[in-house]
């Protein structure tokens, strides 16, 4: 249907390779060509760049820009934190734009789809910085799973919401209709259109009969457009942004959690999560190389601990029906807010009502650790008592041992732990040593 009402293709997602080298016209004006940033860039301010690039212009002016203009000069303190909030963000998502020659009002879709806050989730299930629902997301390449959610991978969100934002355009010819479609989507769009041509009525943006909250999308993006452009008269300060990268893209192949990656980097958890947000579980876990985003001053001495520290590594453990969440988390000498953040107990009157396995922290196993050629210390001999609920892998982990370990010094233990066993302990001459705190 949108081929018989515009001239430009539709572009399939699976053609997105093609989009990135198409010429993308403002409304107007179309003289940029993909890869050559405005003449008049500046070189040291992201904002000005953004303000240079601006090209959707409201031919037919909107009451609603006023009304949202008009909101938002209201609340400058709620302006201020997303401008904040975007300065993570900007100078990557200003490049990718400015690489495919397109609106930089596009820049600025976050604050209206999320105000630039990674893991914001939606009634209709959008997550992310560009409020990406599951099946879109899956559509443009977003792996969804248990430990890895793409919509909330900043930079690979970034990709596919610009990859069809493009395609958008090339399906109607005019941006204020693509933004209109990545809101309500494209059937949506297009029956409005088709209902006005069989009526005879004009098939822009502000003549249709969309939904309320896509009849106030274009105009609230074209609000914080005017504040962006001219901050001073709506009484808001933006400080300038430098014109440079504020983070770099550091490849692990290792598993560990969010907190143990932030104290490599010497982060807050918070900061390092806004803008590694990909992970819902705060757990990296992985069989390929992961891309984690760091600031630039922050990276190498990231990169330097990941190659000679050691953190923990979070593995399976088959927790049995009748556990108690608090004894694992004892026995495993971690916080249960801690274990809670990585596990979802199915619980009754505080216990497991089924086994499960669930992860638990095994100290010690980071690189430093894996790469330790030294031969192993001379061992003595100590002794546990086993209680009930202890595993062998439990047991180990307590006293800073192996599996094979305890099971070559304690033979015939293929047919598990019994409450009140005496375990013979292999340990170093010094005495079994506790965990150090995390």
């Amino acid at each position: 249907m949108l081929a018989l009402l515009f001239s430009h293709p539709v572009i399939a997602a699976e053609s997105l390779a093609a989009i990135q080298t198409l010429e993308w016209g403002g409304d107007a004006d179309s003289s940029a060509i993909a890869g050559a940033p405005p003449a008049n860039a500046s070189q040291d301010d992201v904002w000005q760049r953004i303000r240079n690039g601006f090209k959707i212009e409201d031919a037919t002016p909107n009451p609603l820009v006023a009304v949202h203009e008009s909101w938002y000069a209201a609340r400058p303190e709620s302006v201020r934190r997303i401008v904040d909030r975007a300065r993570r963000y900007l100078f990557h998502i200003v490049e990718e734009v400015d690489r495919r020659a397109m609106p930089m009002e596009i820049a600025l879709l976050p604050m209206i789809e999320s105000a630039f806050n990674p893991t914001a989730l939606s009634p209709s299930a959008a997550s992310g910085i560009w409020q990406f629902i599951p099946s879109t997301g899956r559509l443009y390449g977003l792996k969804q799973d248990n430990w890895y959610d793409g919509r909330r991978d900043f930079t690979a969100a970034t990709q596919a919401a610009l990859d069809y934002l493009g395609k958008l355009y090339l399906d109607f010819g005019d941006w204020q209709l693509a933004l209109a479609a990545y809101n309500c989507g494209e059937g949506c769009v297009a029956r409005a259109i088709q209902k006005n041509v069989q009526q005879g009525l004009p098939t822009d943006y502000a003549s249709l009969a969309l939904p309320s909250e896509t009849r106030h999308y274009v105009p609230k993006l074209l609000a914080i457009k005017n504040l962006i452009r001219n901050p001073e008269q709506y009484g808001i300060a933006i400080d300038a942004l430098p014109n440079q990268p504020y983070f770099d893209q550091v490849t692990v192949h290792a598993n560990m959690d969010i907190h143990s990656a932030a104290r490599l980097a010497g982060m807050k958890s918070d900061e390092f999560i806004a803008l590694n947000a990909a992970f819902p579980r705060n757990l990296i876990r992985s069989d390929t190389p992961v891309n984690l985003l760091i600031p630039v001053d922050k990276a190498d001495k990231f990169q330097r601990n990941l190659e000679t520290a050691s953190w923990d590594s979070w593995q399976p453990y088959t927790a049995q029906k009748g556990e108690r969440p608090e004894a694992i988390a004892k026995r495993f000498d971690v916080s249960l807010a801690r274990l809670e953040e990585h596990n979802q107990f199915q619980l009754k009157r505080g216990k497991l009502v089924r086994a499960q396995t669930i992860l638990v922290p095994v100290r010690g196993r980071g690189v430093a650790a894996a790469q330790s050629a030294a031969p192993a210390p001379a061992m003595s001999a100590s002794q546990h008592q086993v209680e009930r609920g202890d595993t062998l892998f439990g047991v180990a982990r307590r006293y800073g041992l192996t599996v094979a370990q305890l099971t070559q010094a304690n033979p015939g233990l293929d047919g598990g732990l019994k409450a009140g066993q005496t375990l013979r302990l292999p340990l170093n001459e010094q005495a079994a040593r506790q965990p150090e705190a995390f």
